[in-house]
């Protein structure tokens, strides 16, 4: 082989192998650029899609309610009051009502879950 045939071979294989190793280091940022974008957007739709509970203290009465979009086992209520709500699933959007007396400050832990992650909540009324 001819000496200007070698070189240009030679100069041919390294733009073929630096094109080679841009491409797969573009490659992998893209991919990992993917994969966190995936992460935030799972995080988000947990963060929007989860049940939420909310206590209120209306006079002499406590509301218990679901302001999530999906429906909630409450699991056990600790309180100074008696509320018979163990194992009772909570629709979207429902809610509870019990008279208390209104005088008295109120605290309230209660233990729910829903069809993937169990959450507390403390409650001061």
């Amino acid at each position: 082989m001819l000496f200007p045939t070698q070189m240009i071979f030679n100069i041919t294989i390294i733009i073929i192998t630096v094109a080679l190793i841009v491409g797969v280091i573009l490659g992998s940022i893209a991919l990992f650029r993917i994969a966190h974008a995936l992460k935030l957007r799972n995080q988000m739709l947990h963060q929007v899609s989860r049940a939420y509970l909310n206590c209120t203290k209306n006079n002499n009465q406590l509301e218990i309610r679901n302001i999530g979009q999906i429906p909630l086992t409450i699991d056990k209520i600790t309180s100074a009051e008696k509320f018979s709500l163990s194992q009772t699933i909570i629709p979207p959007n429902q809610g509870y009502f019990f008279q208390i007396n209104a005088n008295k400050k109120l605290s309230i832990t209660v233990d729910y879950h829903d069809q993937l992650n169990h959450y507390t909540e403390k409650f001061e009324l």
